[in-house]
Protein backbone atom coordinates (compact mmCIF):
# COMPACT_ATOMS: atom_id res chain seq x y z
CA UNK A 1 0.00 0.00 0.00
CA UNK A 2 1.64 3.20 -1.17
CA UNK A 3 1.12 6.48 0.57
CA UNK A 4 0.31 9.22 -1.88
CA UNK A 5 1.59 12.61 -0.89
CA UNK A 6 -0.92 15.25 -1.77
CA UNK A 7 1.06 18.36 -2.48
CA UNK A 8 -0.45 21.49 -0.97
CA UNK A 9 -0.79 24.34 -3.44
CA UNK A 10 1.41 27.37 -2.85
CA UNK A 11 0.23 30.91 -2.32
CA UNK A 12 0.54 31.80 -6.00
CA UNK A 13 -1.60 28.81 -7.05
CA UNK A 14 -4.25 29.74 -4.48
CA UNK A 15 -4.30 33.34 -5.68
CA UNK A 16 -4.68 32.22 -9.29
CA UNK A 17 -7.40 29.67 -8.45
CA UNK A 18 -9.39 32.29 -6.60
CA UNK A 19 -8.79 34.80 -9.43
CA UNK A 20 -7.22 37.36 -7.08
CA UNK A 21 -4.43 38.12 -9.54
CA UNK A 22 -6.94 39.06 -12.23
CA UNK A 23 -8.76 41.33 -9.79
CA UNK A 24 -5.54 43.02 -8.67
CA UNK A 25 -4.42 43.62 -12.26
CA UNK A 26 -7.83 45.00 -13.25
CA UNK A 27 -8.05 47.22 -10.16
CA UNK A 28 -4.58 48.65 -10.78
CA UNK A 29 -5.24 49.30 -14.47
CA UNK A 30 -8.64 50.90 -13.97
CA UNK A 31 -7.44 52.81 -10.89
CA UNK A 32 -4.48 54.18 -12.80
CA UNK A 33 -6.70 55.32 -15.68
CA UNK A 34 -9.21 56.95 -13.33
CA UNK A 35 -6.50 58.74 -11.34
CA UNK A 36 -4.82 60.00 -14.49
CA UNK A 37 -8.17 61.36 -15.70
CA UNK A 38 -8.87 62.95 -12.30
CA UNK A 39 -5.49 64.64 -12.06
CA UNK A 40 -5.87 65.86 -15.64
CA UNK A 41 -9.42 67.19 -15.19
CA UNK A 42 -9.24 68.71 -11.68
CA UNK A 43 -7.18 71.80 -12.64
CA UNK A 44 -9.03 72.24 -15.94
CA UNK A 45 -12.42 72.20 -14.24
CA UNK A 46 -11.22 74.65 -11.62
CA UNK A 47 -11.73 72.21 -8.76
CA UNK A 48 -9.76 72.35 -5.56
CA UNK A 49 -6.71 70.08 -5.54
CA UNK A 50 -8.12 68.30 -2.48
CA UNK A 51 -10.68 66.60 -4.76
CA UNK A 52 -7.85 64.74 -6.48
CA UNK A 53 -6.33 63.81 -3.14
CA UNK A 54 -9.63 62.49 -1.82
CA UNK A 55 -10.21 60.35 -4.91
CA UNK A 56 -6.63 59.06 -4.70
CA UNK A 57 -7.18 58.19 -1.04
CA UNK A 58 -10.41 56.37 -1.84
CA UNK A 59 -8.66 54.38 -4.57
CA UNK A 60 -5.78 53.44 -2.27
CA UNK A 61 -8.07 52.50 0.62
CA UNK A 62 -10.36 50.51 -1.69
CA UNK A 63 -7.57 48.21 -2.87
CA UNK A 64 -7.49 45.95 0.24
CA UNK A 65 -11.28 45.63 0.09
CA UNK A 66 -11.07 44.50 -3.54
CA UNK A 67 -8.43 41.89 -2.68
CA UNK A 68 -10.43 40.53 0.29
CA UNK A 69 -13.63 40.36 -1.75
CA UNK A 70 -11.81 38.65 -4.64
CA UNK A 71 -10.38 36.08 -2.23
CA UNK A 72 -13.72 35.40 -0.55
CA UNK A 73 -16.21 35.55 -3.42
CA UNK A 74 -16.33 34.50 -7.04
CA UNK A 75 -18.36 36.02 -9.87
CA UNK A 76 -20.20 33.27 -11.77
CA UNK A 77 -23.04 33.22 -14.31
CA UNK A 78 -25.31 32.31 -11.39
CA UNK A 79 -24.26 35.43 -9.48
CA UNK A 80 -21.79 36.11 -6.71
CA UNK A 81 -20.96 32.97 -4.72
CA UNK A 82 -18.52 32.22 -1.94
CA UNK A 83 -15.32 30.61 -3.23
CA UNK A 84 -14.88 27.13 -1.72
CA UNK A 85 -11.73 26.60 0.33
CA UNK A 86 -11.17 23.13 -1.10
CA UNK A 87 -11.19 23.15 -4.93
CA UNK A 88 -12.23 19.48 -4.98
CA UNK A 89 -15.23 20.06 -2.73
CA UNK A 90 -18.39 20.75 -4.64
CA UNK A 91 -19.93 22.90 -1.96
CA UNK A 92 -18.17 24.48 0.97
CA UNK A 93 -19.68 24.18 4.42
CA UNK A 94 -21.50 27.36 5.36
CA UNK A 95 -19.61 29.54 7.76
CA UNK A 96 -19.69 33.12 8.92
CA UNK A 97 -20.05 35.69 6.16
CA UNK A 98 -16.71 37.24 7.06
CA UNK A 99 -14.15 35.85 9.50
CA UNK A 100 -13.21 37.81 12.60
CA UNK A 101 -9.85 38.87 11.15
CA UNK A 102 -11.59 40.50 8.18
CA UNK A 103 -13.91 42.42 10.52
CA UNK A 104 -10.90 43.68 12.50
CA UNK A 105 -9.24 44.72 9.24
CA UNK A 106 -12.39 46.56 8.11
CA UNK A 107 -12.60 48.44 11.42
CA UNK A 108 -8.93 49.43 11.13
CA UNK A 109 -9.49 50.74 7.60
CA UNK A 110 -12.59 52.65 8.76
CA UNK A 111 -10.54 54.31 11.51
CA UNK A 112 -7.82 55.16 8.97
CA UNK A 113 -10.41 56.69 6.63
CA UNK A 114 -11.74 58.73 9.55
CA UNK A 115 -8.28 60.07 10.28
CA UNK A 116 -7.69 60.90 6.59
CA UNK A 117 -10.96 62.81 6.32
CA UNK A 118 -10.32 64.55 9.64
CA UNK A 119 -6.86 65.65 8.52
CA UNK A 120 -8.28 66.98 5.24
CA UNK A 121 -11.10 68.70 7.16
CA UNK A 122 -13.70 67.44 4.71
Amino acid sequence: MAIVDREEPGVWQRLRRRRVTRTVATYLAVGYAVLEAVWYLVPRLGLVEDVGRIITGIAVLGFPFAVVLAWTYDLTPDGIVRTPDDPTAEEAAPGPLLPRSVWIFLWAVAVAVGFVFRSLRV
